[in-house]
């Protein structure tokens, strides 16, 4: 069943009803026709209103598609509902939903109920008609907000009373906040000696597939990398030169672990973090992550592997935006130890934890295969501890 219905005011209308209906054979047995004509015409009123009553929002349909608003702190948005009705129309009615405190009503963030931020829209839909209301929200902190209670109230057009009709499937639409970006001007490491994407022109690499000129042929050039047409131009034998590329990834390792506990600055590292990712994201680098937080799968802990583009930056975000300081947590030792046997290093491993020297020991391994770069600090803009 997609509603729960409650009705209000029911009662009073069929007491008025049976009234009317004793009132009608009375007129009629006294002989009084004007008074039989007035009651009929009350009494038509009052069994529609039973009727409307009963019928009003059985066949009003939600259209429940999965949906994932995706904000900033201090960005808006909107929440969309729609409804489609195919039984009796609407009236005057209203929705109330109620979601999560992530985000939060544009412009009004004092209506809360039980810690829910409730708004109300007014609704009008008649047969067989399909609308979409609207709600403003502004994104207030990072978090995922689901929408736990929306009902509509149809109140009766010609007497007191109202129907309730409560939401009762899962609703599969949420908003989620996306941790606070900020800037930095950390640059990423390339490795000189793995091919890879990013051009560097300091590489050994060249990409064959991107020429990107020609130069005069000198002995030691190879002879399918001659450029034919340049060469019968400049009436003497021309090379192509080539992009040079390098290899850059990046793995954050994140500790949010002290002592039996959170970390104090749990938020900023989340920052610290994410704002890395959109700086790989806008330079095109491979990234993946590894946080000391509990994970169902395959790996025991929040892992993300290595990629890249939007749609892995959107995975990491939506990662990080979901992780909370009530997550059940692992110790630091056992990630590392299951990246150093299971994971193949990238070019640059970025460790983010507090008493670095206390973790050094575990990294030597590490630093003799890659680079190695501590941050103790997550205030964003300090240097990195080579």
């Amino acid at each position: 069943m997609t509603w729960s219905r409650q009705d209000f005011g029911i009662k009073n209308t069929k007491i008025y009803v049976q009234l009317l209906c004793f009132s009608f054979f009375i007129s009629i047995l006294l002989k009084q026709y004007l008074f039989v004509s007035v009651i009929s015409f009350l009494l038509i009123i009052g069994l529609l209103q039973v009727y409307y009553y009963h019928r009003v929002g059985e066949r009003l349909e939600l259209v429940n598609e999965k949906r994932r608003v995706r904000l900033m702190k201090g960005t808006t948005n909107y929440l969309e509902l729609t409804f489609q009705n195919k039984g009796l129309p609407i009236w005057n009615s209203s929705v109330i939903i109620s979601f999560q405190t992530s985000i939060a009503p544009q412009g009004d963030t004092t209506n809360m109920t039980s810690g829910l931020h409730e708004v109300k829209i007014p609704l009008s839909i008649g047969y067989k008609k399909r609308i979409t209301v609207k709600v403003p929200i502004e994104g207030v902190h990072r978090g995922i907000s689901r929408i736990k209670q929306l009902e509509v109230i149809i109140p009766h057009p010609f007497a007191e009373g109202s129907i309730v009709l409560n939401y009762t499937p899962l609703i599969l639409m949420d908003a989620i906040v996306f941790p606070t970006l900020h800037k930095i001007d950390e640059g990423f490491i390339p490795s000189k000696f793995k091919q890879g994407i990013l051009e560097l022109n300091a590489s050994l690499f060249e990409d064959p597939f991107f020429p990107i000129g020609t130069r005069e042929y000198v002995p030691g050039d190879q002879f399918h990398h001659i450029h034919w047409k340049a060469s019968a131009k400049m009436s003497n034998l021309q090379t192509k030169v080539f992009t040079k590329t390098a290899n850059v990834s990046v793995l954050f390792v994140l500790n949010v672990v002290e002592k039996y506990g959170v970390v104090s600055d749990f938020e900023e590292k989340i920052e610290w973090l994410a704002s890395h990712i959109e700086i790989c994201n806008q330079q095109d680098i491979p990234f993946s992550l590894a946080i000391n937080i509990r994970a169902f799968g395959k790996i025991p802990f929040v892992f993300l592997p290595t990629g890249s583009g939007d749609a892995h930056r959107i995975k990491a975000f939506e990662i990080l935006s979901v992780l909370s300081n009530n997550d059940t947590l692992i110790p630091f030792e056992k990630i590392i130890s299951y990246i150093d046997t299971h994971e193949e290093l990238p070019v640059a491993v970025y460790i983010m934890s507090h008493q670095l020297e206390r973790f050094f020991p575990l990294f030597m391994n590490w630093e003799r295969r890659t680079n190695v770069l501590y941050r103790s600090d997550a205030r964003m803009g300090g240097s990195l501890d080579e």
